[in-house]
């Protein structure tokens, strides 16, 4: 019975676990980006997508954008993913331009906003 403790611990330890959670969710979708992807001309995704801005920071509020479907895998292939020597991953400001990632800073101060206001 011990030993299964033991085991059952190995394996909590060893799943991983969002940072953020559904309230947390509702709150990127609904709150910041009003159900809209985070690219002009700010669709209504029939499939939307949260992933990582920045990959260089940590899944945050600050940090998580909607995207529709084939802009998150656009996202992924460009700057999420490792790539070789020779092809530098592009950073987000690269593949969409200062206009998105200023949408993406004012949803940033919007949440910090929000957490100066619950007291976080």
């Amino acid at each position: 019975m011990r030993s299964l403790s033991r085991l059952l611990a190995f394996l909590e330890s060893l799943c991983s676990k969002l940072p953020i959670d559904e309230d947390d969710v509702a709150l990127i979708f609904e709150d910041l980006h009003l159900g809209r992807s985070v690219v002009p001309p700010h669709v209504v995704p029939a499939r939307p997508t949260l992933l990582r801005w920045d990959p260089a920071k940590p899944l945050t509020l600050e940090n998580c954008v909607v995207f529709e479907f084939a802009e998150a895998e656009k996202h992924v292939k460009e700057c999420l993913i490792p790539r070789s020597v020779e092809a530098q991953r592009k950073t987000p400001r690269d593949v969409w331009g200062d206009e998105v990632q200023a949408v993406v800073g004012r949803h940033a101060a919007e949440v910090a906003k929000y957490r100066e206001w619950v007291g976080l």
